[in-house]
């Protein structure tokens, strides 16, 4: 589709600030499992434990998730030199 008043370059920043926001959420999800499975090795029964094993299930959930919605963000991701030229326009805003 043609945009009337969005560029290309604002198209190029919205898709590399998604994509962003989704590695920054898949690398959360794979820092809690990460976390939920040293906790599970080492703690006791009790019934914080079984909170933890359900956090865990759902946070595996949540990263499949996230997972797919990055492989299929992936597909519609700009050109490497416009993905780098996104993000300077990016800091340089974030700077401001």
């Amino acid at each position: 589709m043609a945009y009337t008043v969005l560029t290309q370059e604002e198209q190029d920043e919205i898709v590399v600030e998604f994509m962003k926001a989704q590695e920054r959420d898949e690398f959360t999800h794979s820092l809690n499992l990460e976390r939920f499975e040293q906790m599970l090795s080492t703690m006791p029964e009790c019934s914080w434990k079984q909170r933890i094993v359900q956090l865990k299930n759902e946070t595996q959930v949540r990263l499949n998730e996230v997972q797919s919605i990055l492989r299929a963000t992936t597909l519609q991701m700009p050109p490497a030199d416009r993905i780098e030229k996104a993000k300077l326009r990016m800091k340089a805003k974030e700077q401001k």
